[in-house]
């Protein structure tokens, strides 16, 4: 059963990663498994770019305020 919910998941993942792509938005994670951001079973992290993974949602926040110079 847990196979069987692991590619409709990654299918979803892929449309929405193009969806937001399309309107300009860029999707990142955090806290993602080590074994599922290595496995890249379904080419996730391909599409969205070794660069759209973060250890802590601390590190979506500081990479963010970086680029955009936006803080708190």
């Amino acid at each position: 059963m847990y196979l069987d919910l692991i590619a409709p998941g990654a299918a979803l993942l892929q449309s929405l990663f193009t969806i937001l792509k399309d309107k300009g938005i860029r999707l990142v994670v955090a806290q993602v498994l080590d074994d599922v951001r290595d496995q890249s079973r379904y080419e996730l992290r391909q599409l969205f770019g070794e660069d759209a993974f973060y250890d802590t949602l601390e590190d979506v926040m500081k990479d963010y305020q970086q680029q955009t110079g936006v803080t708190g």
